[in-house]
C-alpha cells in the first residue's frame, strides 16, 4: 500500500523512479598537531569550496543562467568571510577547540543570528550558512560534492542539498529530488525551479526512512511524494506527464497573444522582476510589460548606497529590453527587516511595521532623491511607471509627489534630458490604503496591490510560517473585499488597477481577480503561459460569479 509525504514546497513538474540516498556520513574528527596546522586545513578548505563554487557559477554563465549563477557567487563569497574566518580562528588559536568543532559553532552562530530576524526571506539566508557549513566540513575531509554516481531515473532522497549540489544535477541527470529540509524560497528550492527539476524540500524527517530503490512518484506541483506507489497511481502520473507535455507545447504557441478572457475581455499579463536580467525571460514568457521591478538588489550586499549614474544604468537596460512596453519600477522598498550596513537604523521590535518602504525614505530622502532622479531620467528611454511602497495615508503619497516635483524641477536647471510626466502610484498594501483608496485614487495614476503584505497585515499571519498561511490564506474573503475596494475606488477614479502579489500567479486566483475587474495581473515570468491559458477558457460573466463565490466564501 502506498504511502504519500507531503513538503512545503518546491519546483513544479512530475519525476517517476527510485530513490537513490545521498545521506550524509560522519567524519571521524583529525586531530591537528598544533593550531597553526588546523588553521592551515581550514584555509585550504575554504579554497577548495570557493574553486568548486565559482567553477560551477562560470558553467551556469555560459549556459546564460546569470541568475543562478549569482547564488553561488553569493556562497563563494560567503566561504571566505572575514566574519567567519576571524570566529574559526579566534576559537582554534585562543580557546584551543579542535577544528571541526570550531567550525560548527560558528556557523551555527551565524545562521542563528540570521534565523532570528523577522523577514521571512532573510530567514531563508540563514541556509545558505549552513550549506557552506556543510560544504567546508566536507573539503576538510575530501568529500566534497556528490560522492556516488546517480542514474538518470533516479529521485534523489536527502536532508538537505546545498545549491552547488543541485546545480550538478541540471541537465536532465536525474528524474528529480526530495529533502527533509528547507523552504519555498531557499535557494536549493529557486534553482530546482530555474533549472527545472523536478523537486519537493521540507518533507520532514519521514523521508529518511525511505530505503534505497525504492519506487516513489514525486509530484512537485503539489510537493507531494508518493512511496511505493500502485499500478493504477503510476498509470495516473505517466497521464499527467503525457498531458503536461501537450500543455506546455500548447502555451508556448500562446506566447504572443495579449492575455485575455474567452470573451475578448482584456486582461493585461505583466510580470514581477528582481534584477535587469529577469527581463529578458519576461519577453520569452510573453510578457506583455513588468508590473513589478524590484530595486532592492542595487542597494544590498554592498557598503554604500549605489550611485544614481547605477541605478540609471539600471533602469535603462530593463527598458530598452521590454522594447517599449510599460515597466512599473517601485522604489526602494527595505526597513529594519533588511538592515544594511551603511544605514544606522534603529533595532525595531517589530520591522513590519516600522520604518519601511517609503517611511525609510522620509528618514532618508537623499536616498530616495537620487533614485528619483535616475528614475526621471532614464524615463525617456521607455514607458516608466514609479510605485511607491508602504502608502498608508494621502500625506505620504504627498511627499513623494512633492518630492518628485523638486527633482524634475532640479533636473530641468540643469538642462538632463528627463521626463517630468511619469506616472506616479502606489501599492495597495496596507488595510489603510484599501479602505481610503476611494481618496487616494483622486490623485494617483495607478494602483498595485501587493497581496502579500496586504494578506499580512489584514491576517495578522506571517506569510513567512507555512502552518499560518494555510489556515489565513492570500484570497481569504477578508483580503478579496479589500481588494474589491481598491479596485471599485480605481474604477470609478478611472484609473488602472493591478495586483502584484503571489495571487496573481495561481490560475484560478487569477479569475476571481479577473471576475473583480483588475486590469493587470503581474507575476513571475514562468507563470504567465500558464496563466494565460487558464484566462482564455473562461468568460467575462463566469469570473465574475467565481469572484463573487469567493468574496462571500459559497462553495460550489
Amino acid at each position: 500500500m502506498s504511502k504519500r509525504l507531503q513538503g512545503v514546497g518546491g519546483a513544479p513538474g512530475i519525476a517517476i523512479g527510485q530513490v537513490v540516498r545521498l545521506l550524509d556520513i560522519p567524519n571521524q574528527q583529525i586531530i591537528d598537531a598544533n593550531p597553526e596546522a588546523a588553521l592551515t586545513r581550514f584555509q585550504h578548505a575554504q579554497e577548495l569550496v570557493v574553486t568548486r563554487l565559482q567553477r560551477l557559477a562560470e558553467q551556469l554563465r555560459t549556459e546564460g543562467r546569470d541568475d543562478e549563477a549569482g547564488i553561488l557567487d553569493a556562497q563563494s563569497l560567503l566561504a571566505e568571510d572575514i566574519s567567519l574566518t576571524d570566529e574559526v580562528q579566534r576559537r582554534v588559536r585562543d580557546e584551543q577547540e579542535a577544528l571541526e568543532p570550531a567550525v560548527s559553532a560558528t556557523i551555527t552562530q551565524m545562521r542563528d543570528i540570521l534565523a532570528g530576524l523577522d523577514d521571512p526571506y532573510l530567514r531563508e539566508r540563514a541556509a545558505d550558512i549552513d550549506h557552506v557549513g556543510q560544504m567546508i566540513k566536507a573539503a576538510l575531509h575530501g568529500t566534497l560534492g556528490i560522492q556516488r554516481e546517480i542514474p538518470s531515473d533516479a529521485v534523489i532522497v536527502a536532508a538537505d542539498l546545498t545549491p552547488a549540489e543541485t546545480a550538478e544535477l541540471r541537465g536532465g541527470s536525474v528524474a528529480g529530488f526530495a529533502t527533509a529540509v528547507g523552504g519555498a524560497t531557499g535557494h536549493t528550492a529557486i534553482l530546482a525551479r530555474s533549472l527545472g527539476i523536478p523537486a519537493i524540500v521540507g518533507l520532514g524527517d519521514a523521508l529518511l526512512d525511505i530505503s534505497d530503490a525504492t519506487d516513489v512518484i514525486l509530484d512537485g506541483d503539489t510537493s507531494t511524494l508518493v512511496v511505493e506507489p500502485a499500478q493504477h497511481e503510476i498509470r495516473i502520473y505517466e497521464q499527467r506527464i503525457a498531458d503536461q507535455n501537450v500543455r506546455k507545447q500548447q502555451r508556448q504557441s500562446l506566447r504572443d497573444q495579449p492575455g485575455q478572457l474567452a470573451d475578448g475581455h482584456a486582461v493585461a499579463l505583466w510580470a514581477n522582476i528582481g534584477h535587469p536580467d529577469d527581463a529578458l525571460v519576461a519577453r520569452e514568457q510573453g510578457a506583455e510589460g513588468v508590473g513589478l521591478f524590484r530595486t532592492e538588489f542595487l542597494f544590498l550586499h554592498r557598503n554604500e548606497a549605489p550611485t544614481e549614474e547605477e541605478q540609471y544604468i539600471a533602469y535603462c537596460s530593463v527598458l530598452e529590453t521590454m522594447e517599449g512596453r510599460p515597466v512599473v519600477v517601485r522604489t526602494l522598498d527595505i526597513g529594519g527587516d533588511k538592515p544594511l550596513p551603511y544605514l544606522a537604523m534603529p533595532t525595531e521590535p517589530n520591522p513590519f511595521l516600522g520604518v519601511r518602504g517609503l517611511r525609510l525614505c522620509m528618514n532618508r530622502p537623499d536616498l530616495f532623491t537620487a533614485q528619483l532622479r535616475a528614475l526621471l531620467r532614464a524615463a525617456t528611454h521607455g514607458d516608466l511607471w514609479i510605485m511607491l511602497p508602504m502608502v498608508a495615508t494621502p500625506q505620504d503619497f504627498s511627499w513623494a509627489t512633492q518630492q518628485l516635483t523638486v527633482v524634475a524641477e532640479a533636473l530641468q536647471s540643469e538642462k538632463i534630458a528627463h521626463r517630468a510626466d511619469v506616472p506616479l502610484g502606489i501599492m495597495i498594501e496596507t488595510p489603510a490604503a484599501a479602505i481610503t483608496a476611494d481618496i487616494l485614487a483622486k490623485d494617483v495614476s495607478f494602483f498595485s496591490i501587493g497581496s502579500n503584505d496586504l494578506t499580512q497585515y489584514t491576517m495578522a499571519a506571517d506569510r513567512g510560517l507555512a502552518e499560518l498561511v494555510q489556515q489565513y490564506p492570500h484570497d481569504a474573503p477578508a483580503v478579496l473585499r479589500l481588494i474589491a475596494c481598491a479596485v471599485e475606488a480605481g474604477k470609478q477614479a478611472g484609473i488602472p488597477v493591478g495586483v502584484c502579489g503571489e495571487l496573481a500567479s495561481e490560475p484560478e486566483a487569477a479569475i476571481i481577480l479577473a471576475g473583480l475587474g483588475v486590469d493587470e495581473l503581474s507575476m513571475t515570468a514562468v507563470a504567465i503561459p500558464e496563466v494565460k491559458e487558464r484566462l482564455l477558457a473562461i468568460t467575462r460573466d463566469e469570473a465574475c460569479r467565481a469572484a463573487q463565490r469567493a468574496v462571500d466564501r459559497v462553495d460550489d
